[in-house]
């Protein structure tokens, strides 16, 4: 059995540094735009548009550069075309609008104000949700305060469809648009608006406890009558005193209908596995997929060896709400994934940060001690395609002006993907990747808005990837498990159960292309060890727990 035990290890090892090897470092940069003046420059959201082209709203922070003086305010929704070539940009507020939606008749904008004259008229008195509304060329024509007499803040916007809008954000207070607060004035309430299309207040619901909750990421639409959304909580008492998991940070996943009444919810943790940040979510194949970050040392869904910390990942959850797989991607040091895009053949594009300059990143160019931007691609089996770091070669890393919750947007068309971010401008150009910019002598960290676009033709991946065409689920288990195998070149497969000493306790023989049924009663719970083999030869393994 030793022989087993140093096989199995040998060949978990082998299949990491293989994949290590392999993984191509993605497209080529085909060109890239700064706008900017001598201040910090930024685009808070971009969105590809019905026409073909694009939309931005970018946020100036000088009088100067490319800051155009007849346009009143520092803010600009930016218009593009297919070619981005500038069609328009307007004028719409001094205000960092963190999202943009393209509506049948305009453009709505939903972020936050202090301003309490002209365009943000309405204000409650501190920091309100602000809701903006243009028509196609970007002229303004309506905007709505929502909040308390305290402190609101701005999380996530979406259409309905039947045209309604939905905004989460987060209050200290109460009074106002705002029923009620948990807290004492000095912990958040997570908050969910809805209104109609003009703006109207149809409902506001309040979610929160004594301590701590917002929400975290984007509001999923699910169908016609409803809509997901996930909250950070810190609380044991009020809506959380049913969550089950015993950790103070806490995912509150939750179904509402269209009438804010919740349909169901789910606490899981937030520190074993899926951490206590938004990502992005997306629907796929009757699951919400997450794109977040995951720990590193999780005991259900771990990395792989030697990588530590926090780690980039793509998460699913069943339609019950809970977390039943986990794919984790970085290196030995923190690495985050801020927004998750797929393309028509379920290809996934990630976009983060990273400071790790092994594993999964080709390298870092502050040898790994301050943030690169970080750009991944994973297939429809969740295998690593190809991963790209980028940037400069600022002391501070990339992502160091962090006026908004994420550093960028990506958006994929024809082929291309579109960066918008920012950049820090560096003394003398270019720097690594940066090859524009608004310098400043005066001032060390100064950002410009950096657009980026990413040739996807370029990327070359010569050698064969492992791909995961076999699956365990569910994991953990308890009474019995399902094995699937998708491979296309034979018609059978053996799978085994290993213990942790390299034990052989299952093997037997399985049909391809067809769901496997196989009792695990007999095996005491704890960690084991699936594998596939093919003519005695492990092709496949993975950990499972059974309980």
């Amino acid at each position: 059995m030793q022989k087993a035990k140093y096989y199995i290890t040998t060949f978990l090892l082998a299949i990491v540094f293989t994949i290590n090897a392999q993984v191509p470092t993605g497209p080529e940069i085909a060109w890239q735009r700064c706008y900017g003046t001598s201040g910090y420059d930024f685009f808070t959201d971009a969105i590809t548009t019905s026409d073909g082209g694009f939309a931005a709203y970018v946020v100036y922070g000088a009088a100067d550069g490319d800051y155009l003086d007849t346009l009143q305010a520092y803010g600009r929704l930016m218009k593009f075309d297919s070619a981005m070539n500038i069609v328009w940009q307007k004028s719409v507020a001094n205000l960092a609008f963190e999202q943009i939606l393209e509506v049948s008749d305009g453009y709505v904008l939903c972020g936050a104000t202090l301003a309490d004259t002209g365009i943000a008229s309405g204000n409650h008195g501190h920091a309100d949700i602000l809701l903006v509304k243009t028509d196609l060329n970007g002229n303004f024509l309506w905007s709505r305060c929502y909040g308390s007499s305290g402190v609101e803040t701005f999380t996530s916007f979406l259409e309905l469809t039947n045209g309604d809008y939905l905004i989460t954000g987060a209050s200290y207070s109460s009074g106002g648009d705002i029923p009620y607060n948990h807290g004492s004035g000095f912990t958040t309430d997570a908050i969910i608006i809805k209104t109609n299309n003009s703006g109207d207040i149809y409902w506001v619901k309040v979610i929160g406890g004594s301590d701590y909750e917002f929400p975290i990421g984007n509001s999923l639409i699910l169908n016609d009558s409803v809509t997901q959304i996930q909250i950070y909580g810190a609380s044991y008492d009020f809506d959380f005193m049913d969550c089950e998991t015993e950790d103070l940070k806490k995912r509150m996943i939750i179904n509402i209908d269209t009438s804010g009444n919740i349909l169901k919810q789910n606490c899981i943790s937030a520190e074993d596995d899926l951490l206590d940040f938004g990502g992005t979510v997306i629907h796929y194949k009757n699951k919400t997929l997450v794109g977040s970050v995951g720990n590193a040392s999780s005991e259900l869904y771990p990395a792989p060896s030697g990588h530590l910390l926090r780690e980039g990942v793509i998460a699913l959850l069943d339609t019950n709400l809970i977390l039943n797989s986990m794919y984790q991607y970085g290196g030995s040091k923190n690495d985050i994934a801020y927004k998750i895009i797929n393309d028509s053949e379920d290809n996934f594009y990630l976009f983060g940060v990273s400071n790790s300059n092994d594993y999964d990143l080709p390298e870092n160019y502050n040898a790994g001690e301050e943030d690169d931007y970080w750009l991944f691609a994973i297939d429809s089996n969740f295998n690593l395609l190809w991963s790209k770091n980028f940037g400069g070669s600022n002391p501070n890393g990339e992502y160091t002006y962090k006026v908004t919750p994420s550093p960028g947007i990506i958006l994929y068309a024809n082929n291309f993907l579109y960066f918008f971010g920012q950049c820090q401008v560096p003394d003398v150009l270019p720097d690594y990747d940066i090859a524009c910019g608004h310098i400043n002598p005066d001032l060390d960290d100064d950002t410009d808005a950096w657009l980026v676009a990413f040739d996807l033709s370029t990327v070359r991946i010569d050698t064969p990837i492992i791909k995961n065409n076999f699956s365990v689920y569910p994991n953990p288990a308890e009474n019995t498990i399902y094995v699937l195998s998708n491979m296309l070149d034979f018609n059978a497969f053996t799978f085994a159960i290993y213990n942790t000493l390299g034990q052989i306790l299952l093997e037997t023989s399985l049909i391809n292309n067809e769901e496997n049924i196989i009792n695990i009663q007999t095996l005491p719970s704890g960690l084991y060890v699936a594998a596939f083999l093919k003519d005695g030869v492990i092709i496949q393994s993975e950990k499972i727990i059974l309980q």
